[in-house]
C-alpha cells in the first residue's frame, strides 16, 4: 500500500484480511479477471453492486457478464487506492478509499460508448464484506469518479 490505513475495529487478523481482499478486487479489476473474482466477492444472488458506468449489477453472475464484455474492450491498470479507511463490526466490514487510474478504449470503434473517454482520474470506492463460512466476502460495492471541481459551497 502506499498509504496509511485508518482502522476502527476489527482484529488484526480481520483488518490485515479486509486489506487482502480490497487489493485481490483491484488486482482482478485491472485485467476484469472474473475467475479470481469468484474466489473473493460473494455467490448470494442478492448482492448489489453499483459499477462506475451508472448502472447497477445484481449477483455476481451478472458483474461476470460485464467483465467479460469489457475485457476485451477496456484497459485500466492496476488502480491504486489511497485515503483507505475499514471498519469492522462484527461480521460486517467497511472499506473505503479513493483510487487513482486510468481508462483507455481498445475495443472496435463502433462498440465505444459515446459517453466513454480515455483519461486518467480518481474514482471513490466502497466495499461492503461480511463473513462468509470463515472468510471475508464482498457482498456489495459502490464506485463513482469524483469530482475534479470545486464543492458547492465551498465545503
Amino acid at each position: 500500500m502506499t498509504t496509511e490505513v485508518i482502522f476502527d475495529g476489527g482484529s488484526e487478523a480481520d483488518r490485515r484480511r479486509v486489506l487482502e481482499l480490497q487489493q485481490a478486487y483491484l488486482e482482478a479489476n485491472a485485467t476484469f479477471d472474473w475467475a479470481a473474482l469468484d474466489k473473493i466477492w460473494s455467490h448470494r444472488s442478492d448482492s448489489v453492486f453499483f459499477n462506475m458506468n451508472g448502472h447497477t449489477y445484481v449477483g455476481l453472475a451478472h458483474w461476470t457478464e460485464l467483465w467479460k464484455y469489457y475485457h476485451d474492450r477496456i484497459d485500466s491498470g492496476l488502480w491504486e487506492p489511497y485515503d483507505i479507511k475499514v471498519v469492522i463490526r462484527g461480521d460486517l466490514a467497511v472499506a473505503t478509499c479513493h483510487r487513482r487510474t486510468q481508462r483507455r478504449w481498445k475495443g472496435p470503434a463502433a462498440e465505444r460508448p459515446p459517453e466513454h473517454v480515455d483519461k486518467s482520474f480518481i474514482s471513490r470506492s466502497t466495499m461492503v464484506m461480511v463473513r462468509e463460512g470463515g472468510d471475508w466476502k464482498t457482498i456489495h460495492v459502490h464506485f463513482s469518479e469524483a469530482s475534479s471541481g470545486a464543492r458547492p459551497g465551498g465545503i
